[in-house]
């Protein structure tokens, strides 16, 4: 068998580790699935009245947001299931096994992209049953499944780094409200044209607003105009920004169990 074949094996073997962990746990259902669904109601059916996006329903204009915030809920679990292998001392352990070292990370990585895909998927029929309406052309659904996946990766990858460079389990976890901030001081909720003069400049020029309008416009049948190409690249240096951080962090000596 070739090194590639053990690599994805051993992968594949790590993976299945994690999605027992991730289904086995009550909590991580509650928070991936049961917050964004919450947070849903709660801006369609109470604030949503008080808010009038000309030419769109609220619904609509924020399920892009809500199915982001989805995967922000999900990869906080990934950063605390990956800090607790190296705590615990399962991460020291893995790497004495003759198992290609790649896997090691990469188990964690594939499950979770796999189970938030899951909860995007179960968020987004959701959506559908409470009003929302898409319109997208079949160009606009690829555009949509491309930037949700690369949305995942790069998330997801957030999270290892922060997992395996945090001295907690609970510490490792924080880095998730700082990209729910972000979602939240953008176009996700409300026209950025709507915000003070400094708080609008920063949400126009930070990464979440045109990915939020390129999985918007796309949605609603729209033209996306350079937006996906803007989200897209900044996804693609988010991801390679914090591989390399996750690379230098999962290549320092094990740490002790406590």
């Amino acid at each position: 068998m070739s090194t590639i074949a053990y690599s994805v094996s051993d992968t594949a073997t790590l993976t299945g580790r994690m999605l027992k962990h991730n289904i086995r746990s009550i909590d991580t259902v509650m928070t991936v699935l049961i917050t964004p669904i919450m947070i849903l109601l709660a801006f369609v059916f109470v604030i949503g009245g008080a808010i009038s996006i000309p030419g769109v329903r609220y619904v609509d204009y924020i399920m892009p947001v809500i199915l982001l915030m989805t995967v922000a809920s999900g990869v906080a679990y990934t950063a605390f299931r990956v800090n607790n292998d190296v705590t615990s001392g399962m991460f020291a352990r893995l790497r004495t096994m003759p198992i290609a070292r790649s896997s090691i990370l990469g188990g964690h990585v594939v499950a979770s992209v796999v189970i938030n895909a899951v909860s995007v998927a179960l968020v987004f029929a959701f959506g559908l049953l409470v009003g929302y309406r898409p319109h997208a052309t079949m160009g606009g659904w690829m555009t949509t499944l491309g930037l949700l996946l690369l949305t995942l990766v790069a998330f997801t990858t957030v999270g290892v780094a922060f997992g395996l460079i945090s001295a907690s389990a609970e510490g490792s976890s924080m880095f998730s409200y700082l990209l729910l901030a972000l979602l939240f001081v953008s176009s996700g909720f409300a026209p950025t044209s709507t915000m003070s003069a400094g708080m609008g400049a920063f949400a126009d020029h930070q990464p979440m607003t045109p990915l939020i309008d390129s999985l918007r416009t796309t949605q609603l049948g729209q033209p996306a105009g350079s937006a996906p190409w803007v989200a897209a690249v900044w996804l693609v240096v988010i991801t390679v920004v914090f591989a390399l951080l996750a690379h230098r962090a999962g290549g320092r000596p094990p740490r002790a169990a406590a």
